[in-house]
């Protein structure tokens, strides 16, 4: 197959003013409106102060990575360093950095990071910089990629697009002195175009927009009572662990092995033991050309919920 290069969109980005400009016309860029439309309150609370040195915290990590990709420039940074160590991991080809995108009509936007993955398939990745990457944040990323992969496509339409992830990097200094170091990838699932076009055109028109990701109200509705379940839960839990920590030691001290109760429960205490197992992350480690899926066990988990409050 012949190799497909990508398409300048023709749009002309303004830095300094965060402008896109298309045939005299502007456009507007997608992440102020998505965080409008799916979660204006993201930010509420928060001091200007704070979210401005957040900023620029995270537009300086951005151009300490441009430049590692485009000129092979390394500041030193913990971040840029965790940036080589995930493009190794994943094995991220770059093929473009900050590559403007549109629909041609409305909207424009900046893709941060663009890699090869064949002749015409490509993978999107976005920065971030975040302490914490709340399901919210994470909701907005996932909108985010899925629009760039729609515009990118209809600049490109012979491309294919593989993986959607998020960059996730930080390394700061807490008031109370502890670094907070944060250094993964986090692959979010494609959002239909159609939905893109829809939630982006709702922020055109003002019309409420009915996310098909978001939690069904019948189900919101139980919150309360799954709190109150949860902390019966714990509580319980809690209760009862000190109840057989009792009857151990009791055990223990007796040196008893079982007992029965007249009500028919019965109580057996088991022995202490040494437990042994196997390494297999050291020894892939150790032993890294050696052939071990022969002898590796697969098993199948069925989903399960972690509910957290």
């Amino acid at each position: 197959m012949e190799r497909i290069e990508l398409k300048p969109s023709g749009v002309i980005f303004y830095e300094e003013a965060h402008e896109y400009w298309l045939n005299g016309q502007q456009l507007s860029g997608i992440t102020e409106a998505l965080k409008s439309v799916l979660h204006p309150d993201l930010y509420q609370g928060i001091p200007e102060a704070v979210i401005k040195k957040a900023g620029e915290y995270g537009n300086a990590v951005h151009r300490d990575i441009y430049d590692f990709d485009h000129s092979y420039s390394n500041c030193g940074s913990q971040e840029v360093a965790d940036y080589i160590r995930i493009c190794k991991d994943y094995g991220l080809v770059h093929e473009a950095s900050e590559f403007t995108v549109t629909d041609g009509k409305n909207w424009a936007s900046n893709i941060d990071k663009i890699y090869r993955v064949s002749d015409d398939t490509f993978s999107l990745g976005d920065i971030k910089t975040y302490g914490k990457l709340t399901p919210e944040k994470l909701e907005l990323a996932r909108y985010q990629l899925s629009c760039y992969a729609w515009m990118l496509q209809l600049g490109n339409p012979g491309i294919k697009i593989d993986k959607l992830f998020i960059i996730h990097l930080r390394n700061k200094t807490m008031k109370s002195g502890k670094v907070e170091h944060i250094s993964e990838i986090v692959f979010v699932d494609r959002i239909p175009s159609f939905i893109c076009e829809e939630v982006l055109g709702c922020y055109l028109t003002g019309e409420k927009f009915n996310n098909p990701y978001a939690i069904p109200v019948e189900l919101a509705s139980q919150e309360q009572h799954i709190r109150e379940l949860m902390a019966t839960k714990a509580a319980v839990d809690e209760e009862l662990s000190q109840i057989k920590s009792n009857i151990l030691t009791t055990m223990v001290t007796m040196d008893v092995k079982s007992w029965l109760t007249d009500g028919g429960m019965k109580l057996t205490r088991k022995v202490g033991l040494t437990r042994s197992s196997f390494d297999l992350t050291k020894f892939k480690k150790d032993y890294p050309d050696m052939a071990y899926d022969q002898y590796q066990k697969v098993s199948k988990v069925s989903d399960s919920l972690v509910i957290t409050l």
